[in-house]
């Protein structure tokens, strides 16, 4: 018999009753370490949720300790119907003893891994179709495809176990000038796919992988989303401990894979030498470099969402916009990830050169990637991003989105057209 991987060990681990071994495209009832959820705009949701529970008979929700709210989407709202479905969830989450993280924390899945609550070797359940993202510091992390009812209510849920696809990435992790870690990321999606990992979980891994700051792997964790995995993961190493252990609540465990372990893929990716990337609309594995479509007038440019968001992310648009201004016909709205993250932007200066580039800061949270507030496109409107997904409509019906890294979004920003930032940096 092969191996188990790690992942498959830390659903073993949450499995009820626990389970030495997990066996891929079984069903296991598992105990979530973390349930993240988020104070959604559909109030109609939480009055059904409560008119359940009531006639269920629940009054204490099993999970409540490991329950995590955050107003991430549309915070502040930016409507009275937005702003009353957002009470009805606060007001829920707090009767009910649920720790809630209100407007301005950032993004769910960053702020409960900058607040040491997604931790290695643990299992965390999102509603977020992004919740993967936390895979980059060592936890089975997957989206909440339904049956929400069941963890509030008992504090379980049907887990299928998912086979792994291996997704090698080689080169070195100093890439060329101009080039970013999320333009790599990119041109993996492109090479592989939206069904590179189809209803797999997906580890990276590989020497380009490993010479990653933490920045830089949550942007890979949070693209495996777009590979069509359920799950990313990265191994833990010192890198993330390093990053892990200053900020655990907990304590943990990191489990490794085993040698003898059969991965269902592995695909083998080289990034040496590539360029700067774009993914145009409207899909976002629809990857060329940045010099196929330079030129192209843009309206918008927007930095920000849990893919690229990050203190990398606005130090590489603000080296680019030292000394300049953004182009007078295009609004650049930056977004940070998280509240952490505003500070230490802040801190290093960085926010203040935006600023007196007129770029639009706003507070932390997912802003317009969503397509709720913060950055909407009007019909015709075509915007750079580094938003998570370019599909048509998500930011405005009638948009255009194209997909880049934040260094490439601030040179378009400045020339009022897609740009390589290659010749400012």
């Amino acid at each position: 018999m092969s191996g188990q991987h790690a992942l498959h060990k830390i659903i073993a681990n949450c499995a009820r009753p626990k389970s030495g071994k997990v066996t891929p495209g079984t069903f296991v009832e598992i105990e979530p370490d973390v349930f993240s959820v988020i104070l959604s705009p559909n109030g109609s949701d939480a009055k059904k949720l409560m008119a359940d529970l009531e006639e269920l008979g629940v009054k204490d929700l099993p999970l409540k300790d490991r329950i995590f709210a955050v107003s991430d989407h549309a915070s502040p709202a930016p409507t009275m119907q937005l702003a009353a479905s957002q009470k009805l969830w606060r007001d829920f989450y707090r009767d009910k003893g649920v720790r809630v993280f209100d407007g301005g924390a950032g993004v769910s899945h960053l702020v409960l891994c900058e607040e040491g609550i997604a931790l290695p070797g643990t299992l965390g359940i999102a509603i977020d179709s992004h919740g993967p993202t936390m895979g980059a510091v060592g936890m089975y992390a997957t989206s909440l495809g339904g049956g929400r009812l069941t963890l509030y209510a008992i504090g379980r849920y049907f887990l299928e176990v998912p086979k792994v696809t291996l997704v090698k990435v080689h080169g070195s992790a100093k890439l060329a000038r101009g080039v970013y870690g999320r333009d790599a990321a990119l041109y993996v999606n492109g090479k592989l796919g939206q069904r590179g990992a189809y209803g797999n979980a997906v580890e990276f891994a590989g020497p380009f992988i490993d010479g990653l700051s933490m920045d830089m792997r949550f942007t890979f964790a949070n693209m495996g989303v777009e590979l069509g995995a359920v799950a990313s993961y990265i191994q833990p190493d010192q890198t993330t401990l390093d990053w892990v252990k200053p900020r655990a609540k907990d304590e943990f465990k990191v489990y490794d894979t085993d040698a003898d372990f059969k991965y269902d893929q592995v695909h083998e990716v080289d990034i040496s030498g590539i360029e700067p990337q774009i993914a145009v609309p409207h899909k976002p594995d629809d990857v060329m470099p940045v010099s196929a479509v330079a030129g192209r007038k843009v309206d918008q440019a927007y930095l920000g969402s849990c893919a690229s968001g990050r203190l990398e992310d606005i130090a590489a648009a603000a080296a680019v916009l030292k000394g300049r201004k953004v182009h007078p016909d295009v609004r650049f709205i930056v977004t940070p990830g998280s509240r952490e993250i505003l500070i230490a932007a802040t801190q290093a200066g960085y926010i203040q050169t935006l600023h007196e580039a007129n770029c639009i800061v706003t507070n932390a949270n997912c802003g317009a990637c969503p397509g709720l507030h913060g950055g909407l496109l009007s019909p015709g409107d075509v915007a750079i991003t580094s938003i998570t997904r370019n599909f048509e409509g998500r930011m405005g019906p009638g948009g255009e989105i194209y997909l880049a890294s934040p260094a490439t979004v601030a040179a378009s920003a400045v020339e009022g057209r897609i740009a390589s930032p290659v010749g400012y940096v």
